[in-house]
């Protein structure tokens, strides 16, 4: 979504964009997408290795002005075959959290090609999508020539407060995103049954899919919750906008994250966030202003927070106000115009 809602933009602005990704079942080997043309290439498991060859074969048969490599925990390392200009756009690295994923060995290679990083990449200029991956980039060692935050945006038009629209009537708990380990969902699940000690009527909510969600209904039942716990599985963009603007407070637990931008779609839509204190979260979710940060692992303090804003009216309406103004500074148009003034600079001829 960050990478199509921006350079979809550029691409409106005069740029010549292709995207270059994997196949999927029933896609064609080429398509185009808005502005931007896609050309698709080995699949999930290949496309490291098929995608970085496809993108080097691509930018001497026509010419590339500039190669935008998209790092999403695992590097393609273009810099290191080709002596195109090379913008490395870094969303989210796992570091040692892939281990709570995947299995040992599969971690263990994803954990590797990181460590390459500083080495392949160092005085490159560098996009990185938040504060927290910046900070990330800066600790493992990678000495860019610079390093500029292009944080995503928002569909302000269609992520907003609907007053037509009223808060769930039973106290209602939100999580958007995908069912994962390392997304951390446990604490939030056993805070939930502690707080109904103090808030009986209380429901969360789970809309998303991943493979952890049978690990995590088998919790449930476990702690007999299956009356107050619902999985959605997928739900539609505007499926998910309702469910948004119904909730009183979502819940993010990630122990890590480039950016977290289900929290800033809930800010949009006038609902505080309880996340995780960790990074990127930190960067999207302001403390004790538009939500609360909390210690990933410590149920406890999980249940306080749970109870506190459930029954807390005001501290509701407050922090979704505050969530609104700051939701109000981000749009795909600005972050796109961002992006661009980089991308036309790294292109440019030395």
């Amino acid at each position: 979504m960050y990478l199509n809602e921006i350079f979809q933009r550029i691409a409106a602005h005069g740029h010549d964009v292709t995207l270059i990704c994997a196949r999927h079942p029933g896609a064609a080997r080429e398509d185009r997408i808005g502005s931007v043309r896609v050309l698709r290439a080995g699949n999930k498991a290949t496309f490291n290795v098929i995608g970085a060859r496809e993108a080097l074969r691509l930018a001497r048969r026509q010419g590339a002005d500039l190669l935008v490599e998209n790092i999403c925990k695992i590097p393609f390392f273009l810099p290191a075959f080709t002596r195109r200009p090379v913008l490395p756009i870094v969303l989210h690295l796992f570091g040692t959290a892939v281990f709570h994923e995947v299995n040992p060995v599969f971690a263990l290679y994803v954990w590797l090609y990181e460590q390459l990083i500083p080495a392949v990449y160092r005085g490159l200029r560098v996009v990185a999508i938040s504060e927290s991956t910046a900070r990330d980039l800066a600790r493992r060692g990678l000495r860019s020539s610079r390093t500029d935050i292009v944080s995503p945006g928002l569909d302000l038009q269609r992520y907003r407060v609907e007053p037509s629209v009223p808060k769930s009537d039973a106290p209602l708990i939100l999580y958007v995103g995908m069912l994962k380990r390392y997304k951390g969902i446990d604490p939030v699940i056993r805070a939930f049954a502690a707080a109904r000690a103090t808030v009986a009527n209380a429901q969360l909510v789970f809309t998303g899919r991943g493979n952890d969600r049978p690990r995590l209904e088998a919790l449930v039942r476990g702690l007999h919750l299956q009356d107050n716990v619902t999985f959605t599985g997928w739900v539609s963009e505007d499926a998910k906008i309702d469910w948004l603007r119904r909730a009183h407070v979502l819940v993010y637990p990630s122990l890590k994250e480039g950016w977290g931008i289900p929290t800033m779609e809930a800010a949009a839509c006038g609902t505080p966030t309880l996340a995780s204190d960790s990074a990127g979260l930190r960067d999207a979710v302001r403390d004790r202003e538009t939500g609360f940060l909390i210690p990933h692992n410590d149920v406890d303090a999980w249940t306080t927070r749970m109870v506190q804003i459930l029954t807390d009216g005001d501290l509701r309406r407050r922090m979704g106000a505050a969530a609104v103004g700051w939701a109000q500074q981000f749009s795909w148009d600005e972050q796109a115009h961002k992006m661009q003034q980089i991308v036309e600079a790294v292109a440019a001829p030395p």
